[in-house]
C-alpha cells in the first residue's frame, strides 16, 4: 500500500466534518507518515480522525488514520495500519431504494433508485427514458438536498419496467464529496455487517 504513497498523488481527504472534505496532493513521504497539502482551506486539528481514498490501478485505495500535525494547509498524517481496496470503480456504489422524481420538457416520471455513487445512478422506471438526455432531479442523501441532471448512457428492459444507468450532471463539487463519503459509509457499514 505504501508504494501508492507517492509526492504529488492526489488524495480525498473526510474528517467527521462535511466542511473538511477536500482533496490534496502527497507532498512529502517520511518514515512513518505522509504530507499533503490541502486544495482549498478547511481546518483539522492534531489528533482529529481522517479518511483519505483515491484512485489506483487496484482499484479505490481507502483507509482511515490519525493526523499526526497541521501547519497552515499543510497536514501530516500517520500512515494507516489498516486499508482496503474497495472497488476498481471510480465512485463506490452501493444499493438503496429511494424514490425521485425526474423532469424533462414539463414531464415527470417517478423512479426508483437501485444503487447510487458520486458519479451516477442505476434506476427502475415504468417509462423508458431517452438516452442521452438530461432529467433535472433531486433527491436526499442524510438530511442534505442534492440537485442535478441524471443522464442515461444504458438502458435495459426487464418485464415490465426499464432500469437505466447513467451518470450525474452539474452536481455541485460540495454535494458530490457529500455522496462520496455517504456511499463509502454505506459501503463499510454494508461489509461490517
Amino acid at each position: 500500500m505504501r508504494q501508492q504513497i507517492i509526492e504529488n498523488k492526489e488524495f480525498n481527504i473526510i474528517s467527521r466534518s462535511i466542511n473538511n472534505a477536500c482533496k490534496c496532493d502527497v507532498i512529502e513521504v517520511c518514515e512513518d507518515c505522509f504530507k499533503v497539502k490541502l486544495k482549498k482551506s478547511v481546518k483539522y486539528e492534531t489528533d482529529e480522525s481522517v479518511e483519505l481514498f483515491t484512485m489506483t490501478p487496484n482499484g479505490q485505495l481507502y483507509f482511515e488514520t490519525i493526523v499526526k500535525n497541521v501547519e497552515d494547509n499543510i497536514v501530516s498524517v500517520w500512515f494507516p495500519i489498516t486499508y482496503k481496496y474497495l472497488q476498481r470503480r471510480e465512485f463506490s456504489r452501493v444499493t438503496t431504494d429511494k424514490e425521485i422524481i425526474l423532469n424533462r420538457n414539463d414531464k415527470s416520471l417517478t423512479a426508483k433508485i437501485l444503487d447510487i455513487s458520486a458519479g451516477g445512478f442505476k434506476l427502475s422506471t415504468q417509462e423508458q427514458l431517452e438516452l442521452q438526455c438530461e432529467y433535472q432531479t433531486e433527491f436526499q442523501i442524510e438530511n442534505k438536498i442534492i440537485k442535478c441532471s441524471f443522464e442515461p448512457i444504458r438502458i435495459e428492459a426487464i418485464q415490465n419496467y426499464f432500469v437505466s444507468s447513467g451518470r450525474l450532471k452539474n452536481l455541485a463539487n460540495y454535494d458530490r464529496i457529500a455522496l462520496v463519503q455517504y456511499c463509502f459509509r454505506k459501503q463499510i457499514e454494508n461489509s461490517n455487517k
